[in-house]
């Protein structure tokens, strides 16, 4: 298994989102995208949340 430290970024959200709503990111590897068969074409995924972890699975 590989791991890697990486950082969240927070962004204000704009548009009909309230005040003070924020959008948050982490960039994920270009190789683990690959890797996970994710293109451009075909890029849903499913996130797993159990209160620690999160879990990235391929649609």
């Amino acid at each position: 298994m590989q791991e890697k430290t990486a950082k969240v970024i927070f962004n204000k959200s704009g548009g009909t989102a309230g005040s003070g709503g924020i959008t948050n990111r982490v960039t994920i590897p270009t190789t683990w995208v690959r890797e996970m068969g994710i293109t451009e074409e075909d890029r849903e995924v499913i996130l797993k949340f159990d209160g620690e972890a999160i879990i990235i699975r391929k649609k």
